[in-house]
């Protein structure tokens, strides 16, 4: 069963309140009670990856929140009682009566969403083998069904990821132009964005990040060669693990015509440089960048990638051939350079 409180897990950055609009109209008022004394704490995710907080003494056990957010927005209440960790619960901080009860938020048509979006999964069969597919299907039905809810687009784009572009696009249509254009459905507009900017055919999108020496390494510099793209990290074990393969390849293929530039998205340049010591790779490295804390990185959001290793194949020319299988590099690459 889906529990959208794991949501609660992105990171948080307190920063100064009075960052939202305070137009005229109904603000939020978000309820709850616990046992014992203490606070709670809400916070409210920004774009920028950061949080504005906000704090309430538990009177009796009840703690109150009110304010007003100019679009819904993902957050989380943590209520401090003297307990050895804080009770947490996500929720969608919309302008409406939210109230905490059975561990869930219920109020506003975003909260109400997700306890739909709940039922839904539950009334599924989890041993069926074909499961992930009836849950598939289950959910973006759930998701036409509310084409006016923010949050049913941004768990669109979670569980559309692997869905074809077409297909992405015409289920992302089906929002109304409000809900495509919030804070929640940008997810899903960068994804086809970027899934347009990696498709066959067209130019890859350039970029210019630091080497090993500090020293820039721009992708238009690499032209005139195949170039295998691989996205990836220190702290990723099947990335790491997929090094001796990647290494076979380079060395069968760099003398005919083949570059390998790994692009690390590691937010710690010593573990990646230590990383790529232990692993013995001879090709070009360069790390990502993080401009902002707890978002993804500039170059990887680029080209859409959600997961590392995603490797991705560019021809001389600089043009896109696609993204590329670990399982298939062998076969794709000899095509193009042969034995």
């Amino acid at each position: 069963m889906i529990n959208y409180r794991i949501l609660g897990l992105i990171g948080l950055c307190a920063v100064a309140a009075g960052v939202f609009s305070c137009g005229s109209g109904q603000g939020y008022t978000i309820k709850g009670q616990s046992d014992g004394d203490g606070y709670a704490v809400l916070n409210i995710w920004i774009p920028e990856g950061e949080s504005v907080r906000d704090t309430a003494v538990l009177d009796n056990g009840r703690f109150v929140f009110t304010g007003k957010v100019d679009d819904v927005r993902m957050g989380e209440v943590l209520v401090f009682n003297g307990g050895p960790v804080p009770q947490r619960t996500f929720l969608y901080v919309e302008n409406a009566r939210l109230v905490l009860r059975d561990g869930k938020f219920r109020g506003g048509p975003n909260n109400d969403f997700m306890l739909d979006m709940d039922k839904v999964s539950a009334s599924l069969d989890t041993s069926a083998s074909d499961y992930h597919m009836q849950l598939k299907k289950a959910m973006n039905e759930c998701f036409a069904a509310h084409p006016d809810v923010e949050a049913a687009a941004f768990m669109y784009y979670i569980f559309n990821r692997e869905t074809p572009l077409a297909e992405y696009e015409e289920g992302f249509g089906k929002f109304t132009s409000r809900v495509q254009e919030s804070v929640l459905g940008k997810n899903a507009r960068e994804e086809i964005a970027a899934r347009k900017a990696t498709m066959g055919g067209i130019p890859a999108p350039v970029f210019s990040l630091n080497g090993m020496d500090g020293n820039p390494v721009s992708l238009e510099s690499l032209q005139g060669k195949y170039l295998l793209l691989d996205f990836w990290a220190s702290w990723c074990r099947p990335c790491r693990e997929s090094m001796p393969h990647l290494k076979e390849i380079y060395g069968r293929y760099h003398g005919k015509g083949l570059e390998i530039l790994g692009v690390s998205i590691d937010s710690d340049a010593l573990r990646w440089k230590q990383a790529v010591k232990e692993d013995a790779t001879p090709w070009i490295h360069v790390i990502d960048e993080t401009p902002v804390r707890n978002k993804p990185s500039r170059v990887a959001s680029m080209y859409g990638v959600h997961a590392v290793p995603t490797v991705f194949l560019i021809a001389p020319d600089g043009k896109m051939i696609g993204k590329m299988r670990h399982d298939s590099l062998d076969v794709v690459i000899g095509r193009y350079l042969g034995e």
